[in-house]
């Protein structure tokens, strides 16, 4: 009968309803996917914000650990040998984090990117005051984002010049290693150091804007 009457126990489900809940349950589960993965990608995009001041501040320490041994080439000018090993050292070690910083910002642009495609889609399915709020948050966003790139762009120019220069003082150290090829060389070695110091202080700008940038669309409050 199509109303039958319930049986008195509490625990009585009618067989429609057991055909029914399998469906809504699946449902309810793939309806937040969506919006777990898009906090899954926000969170990523600040871990990986995150990675990258770490790698500025070791790229910084790395260049300036160069120059030092490079200052030490003409300090010890009588006896250059160990302070030119351990500048070769030291620039191998430099290029190497310089490097992964490079491939971080790269894996950060497509994670960056995704993440505001995700955006503009949750987008459309919002109306009224808080699409108008979510979108002037996003525009923000992405427009900070897109500052800060070119900026990065234009640092990894100077980056390469930079580290050009250094590896041509290596190699003339290579060929010609006494006090006469050093005093020699001592202004073609100021402008490449000249160029590493402009290049720090043009990281530790950009470690600035990562942080910013962080700051304002992570999902954790910044540390006081």
């Amino acid at each position: 009968m199509l109303f039958a009457s319930r049986p008195k126990s509490g625990n009585y489900i009618h067989p429609m309803y057991k055909i029914l809940i399998p469906s809504v349950a699946l449902f309810l589960i793939s309806s937040s996917l969506p919006a777990q993965e898009t906090a899954e990608k926000a969170r990523e995009m600040t871990s990986n914000l995150e990675k990258i001041e770490g790698l500025i501040g070791k790229t910084v320490k790395e260049l300036r650990e160069a120059v030092d041994q490079l200052n030490r080439i003409a300090a010890e000018a009588d006896k250059p040998r160990d302070a030119y090993e351990d500048y070769t050292d030291q620039l191998k070690d430099y290029k190497d984090v310089q490097e992964t910083l490079s491939d971080r910002i790269d894996h950060f642009r497509k994670i960056a990117d995704q993440r505001f495609k995700d955006w503009e889609s949750d987008l459309a399915k919002m109306e009224g005051d808080l699409k108008n709020i979510s979108q002037e948050r996003m525009n923000k966003a992405k427009k900070q984002y897109e500052e800060v790139d070119k900026k990065v762009r234009t640092i990894g120019a100077k980056l390469t010049k930079a580290v050009d220069k250094l590896q041509e003082v290596q190699t003339y150290f290579t060929t010609e290693l006494n006090a006469a090829s050093i005093q020699a060389a001592d202004k073609v070695t100021a402008a490449a150091k000249k160029s590493a110091d402009d290049v720090i202080q043009a990281l530790e700008e950009m470690k600035k804007d990562y942080a910013q940038l962080k700051a304002d669309t992570s999902e954790s409050k910044p540390k006081e």
